[in-house]
C-alpha cells in the first residue's frame, strides 16, 4: 500500500524538511491531466521540461532534483511515477541492467576496433590523457530504470528522461542483458542504495586527490554508507547491488559477519548476466565468474583489465608476455576514457603501481598532470 508518494521520495532522498520537499515536489505538475496513463505520463513529462527540468546525471534524489531542476533515469522515473500514483493511477516500474540500444551496440564497435589487427592499439600505443575524455559509451552494465504503464491492452512502456527532445517517442523499451519488475516503495528504496553509491563515489575520489586515506572521516563515511545501503535492502530484498554495498561497506569496517551474510543474500536474488558475474568475483575470488562476465559483456572494461593485466602481473608474467599486457592496459584505459560512467583519473591512480613499471614512472606523473591542468583550465570532453 502506498502512502504519499511524495513523502516517500522526500525521506528516501534525505531531505532536511520531507513535508516542505514533498510539497514543493507536487507543486511542480497541478495541471489537469488526460484520463489515458500514458497521455497523462506524456503531459507529465512536458510540463517538467516547461519548468527548466533536464537530464542530469547524477541527480536522483528528490532534493536535488529539485533544486537543480533535473534528474536521471531513476530520479525522473521515480517522480513522474508518483505524479501518476497520486492522480489515481495504476503504475509499475522496470530495471534494465544493460540496456541493450544503440549506445549498447557502438560500444561495441568501438571496443572491436581498438582490437583490430589495422586500426587497433598496440603495445606502444599512447595512453588517453585528460583532453582525450568524452561521454559516448558505458563499457559497464548500468541499470535504467522506467515506468510500464499496466492496461486492457498489455503493458505499454514509458521513458521518462530525454528532456530535451520531446518528440521522441516515449515509448522505449530496448531488450536488456537483464530486466527486473518492481514497484514503487522498491524502485524508492533503490534511493537509499543510490546515496550509498555517492558516499563511496566520494571516498575514491578524496583518495585519488589525497585527502581521504587515513583520516578519521574514512570509518565515519562508510559507516554511513552501511546504514544506507542497509535501507536499501529493507525496501527491497531483491535488490542486488544494494547487497554488493552493503557487502563492500562491512568489509571495510570488518564487520565480517555482516559481509558473509550480505554475500549469500547477494547469491540468492541469482542472476545470469556481467554485473552479477563480476560482483561474485569480487566477493569470492572466483576466476570462473569473470569469465562469465565477461563472455557476456566482452568490453566491461573493469573485468577487462581485472583479467587481461592484473591478473597476469599479479602471477608474476614473463618478460615475454609483457607488451601484450601493455596493450591490454591502453586497450582498457581507452575504453574508460570514453565512458559516460567511469573516471580515467582514478583508474590511473588505482593502478599506479601497474601504470609506472609497464610503461615509465615519468608517463604516469604526465598522464596524472594532465587532470590538474585540465581542471585548471576546465577543460573536459564529457558533456
Amino acid at each position: 500500500m502506498i502512502g504519499d508518494p511524495f513523502s516517500r521520495l522526500a525521506v528516501v532522498g534525505g531531505a532536511a524538511d520531507p513535508e516542505v520537499c514533498a510539497r514543493l515536489a507536487r507543486s511542480l505538475v497541478t495541471e489537469r491531466l488526460p484520463e489515458h496513463p500514458f497521455d497523462a505520463a506524456v503531459r507529465i513529462k512536458r510540463v517538467l521540461a516547461g519548468r527548466g527540468f533536464r537530464d542530469d546525471a547524477t541527480a536522483f534524489a528528490l532534493p536535488d532534483m529539485i533544486a537543480r531542476r533535473g534528474g536521471n533515469c531513476l530520479g525522473l522515473t521515480l517522480l513522474v511515477g508518483a505524479v501518476l500514483i497520486e492522480r489515481g493511477h495504476e503504475v509499475a516500474f522496470v530495471v534494465r541492467l544493460d540496456p541493450l540500444d544503440d549506445v549498447h551496440d557502438a560500444g561495441a564497435e568501438y571496443y572491436r576496433r581498438l582490437h583490430d589487427p589495422q586500426r587497433g592499439v598496440e603495445c606502444d600505443s599512447r595512453l588517453p590523457e585528460a583532453r582525450d575524455r568524452a561521454a559516448r559509451f558505458r563499457f559497464v552494465p548500468v541499470e535504467h530504470a522506467s515506468i510500464v504503464l499496466p492496461g486492457r491492452g498489455g503493458d505499454r512502456a514509458f521513458e521518462a528522461t530525454n528532456l530535451v527532445d520531446l518528440e521522441v517517442p516515449p515509448g522505449w523499451a530496448p531488450a536488456a542483458e537483464a530486466t527486473r519488475r518492481v514497484d514503487f516503495e522498491a524502485l524508492a528504496a533503490a534511493v537509499w542504495c543510490e546515496r550509498a553509491k555517492a558516499l563511496v563515489r566520494g571516498l575514491v575520489r578524496g583518495r585519488v586527490r589525497g585527502r581521504v586515506r587515513g583520516s578519521t572521516d574514512e570509518p565515519d563515511t562508510w559507516r554511513r554508507a552501511l546504514g544506507l545501503a542497509l535501507r536499501a535492502v529493507r525496501g527491497d530484498r531483491g535488490n542486488r547491488e544494494a547487497w554488493a554495498e552493503v557487502w563492500q561497506a562491512a568489509r571495510a569496517l570488518g564487520r565480517e559477519a555482516l559481509a558473509a551474510a550480505s554475500m549469500v543474500h547477494h547469491a540468492s536474488g541469482g542472476g545470469d548476466d556481467s554485473l552479477f558475474w563480476f560482483t561474485r568475483y569480487r566477493m569470492t575470488g572466483d576466476e570462473a565468474s569473470l569469465d562469465r562476465a565477461l563472455a557476456r559483456l566482452p568490453e566491461y572494461a573493469d573485468a577487462y583489465l581485472e583479467k587481461h593485466v592484473v591478473l597476469p602481473l599479479a602471477r608474476g608474467a614473463p618478460d615475454e608476455v609483457l607488451d601484450e599486457i601493455r596493450r591490454r592496459f591502453v586497450v582498457a584505459a581507452w575504453l574508460v576514457a570514453r565512458s559516460e560512467v567511469l573516471e580515467l583519473e582514478a583508474l590511473y591512480h588505482r593502478h599506479a603501481a601497474i601504470v609506472a613499471p609497464l610503461f615509465s614512472a615519468s608517463e604516469l606523473a604526465a598522464l596524472l598532470a594532465s587532470f590538474a591542468e585540465a581542471g585548471r583550465g576546465g577543460a573536459d570532453n564529457r558533456t
